[in-house]
C-alpha cells in the first residue's frame, strides 16, 4: 500500500512539472494591444439545482456586504503578486444573489483562474482540472462539483465569472493550474 501511494505520488508530480514546463506564462512579444474578449467561463447547470452564485470579498479584513437575495453582488479578488496565493482567503454573498466576481491577476509572470466549487473538493476538482488539460482552462468539464469559474487568466489580464450563488453554507474557491490548489484557495461563505 505504501509503495503505491508512493509510486502515484511520483507519477502526479512528475505529471504537474511536465504540464508546467510545458505551458507558458510569458506575455506574448507579438502580440497587440486590441482588447481581448472578456475571459468568463460559462460552467453547465447542475442536474438538481441552478449553479450558485459567490461573492467576495476585496480584502480579508474588509467585508463586502451581502446583497439580500436576488439582487447583484460585485467582488472582485486579485493575486499577491508572484505568490501562489489570492490576496483574501474568504469571500461572501447571500444566498440567492447574482454574483459578478471580477479577477484580477497582477502577476507578471504566471497565469491563473478562479473556480468556485462544493466545500472539501478543491483538490479533487483540480486533480480532474489537471486530466483535463490546458485546452480546458485545467478544469474539469461537467463537473457538479465545479460552480462557476474564469477561464485560465493571462498575466496582468482580468476576466469575470457571473453566477447565482447557491444555497447557504461554505463553499471553495481555488485555483485549477497545476500545482497552485496547494496554496491558492480560500473560503466562500453564502449567507
Amino acid at each position: 500500500m505504501r509503495k503505491s501511494l508512493l509510486v502515484l505520488i511520483s507519477i502526479l508530480s512528475a505529471v504537474m512539472l511536465l504540464a508546467i514546463a510545458c505551458g507558458s506564462d510569458e506575455a506574448d512579444p507579438n502580440a497587440t494591444d486590441t482588447p481581448a474578449p472578456p475571459n468568463t467561463i460559462a460552467v453547465e447547470d447542475r442536474a438538481t439545482e441552478p449553479p450558485p452564485p459567490p461573492t467576495a470579498m476585496p480584502a480579508e479584513d474588509t467585508p463586502v456586504p451581502s446583497a439580500p437575495a436576488g439582487g447583484t453582488v460585485e467582488l472582485t479578488i486579485d493575486v499577491n503578486g508572484e505568490a501562489l496565493e489570492f490576496t483574501t482567503a474568504s469571500l461572501s454573498a447571500a444566498a440567492g444573489s447574482e454574483v459578478v466576481l471580477t479577477f484580477n491577476n497582477s502577476s507578471s509572470v504566471n497565469s491563473h483562474n478562479w473556480a468556485l466549487v462544493e466545500a472539501g473538493t478543491k483538490d479533487d476538482v483540480a486533480t480532474a482540472g489537471l486530466a483535463a488539460g490546458q485546452d480546458n482552462n485545467w478544469l474539469p468539464s461537467g463537473d457538479a462539483r465545479l460552480l462557476s469559474a474564469t477561464i485560465l487568466i493571462g498575466p496582468g489580464e482580468s476576466g469575470q465569472a457571473t453566477f447565482t450563488a447557491p444555497a447557504a453554507g461554505d463553499y471553495q474557491f481555488v485555483c485549477t493550474f497545476p500545482g497552485h490548489n496547494f496554496t491558492m484557495f480560500g473560503t466562500f461563505t453564502v449567507n
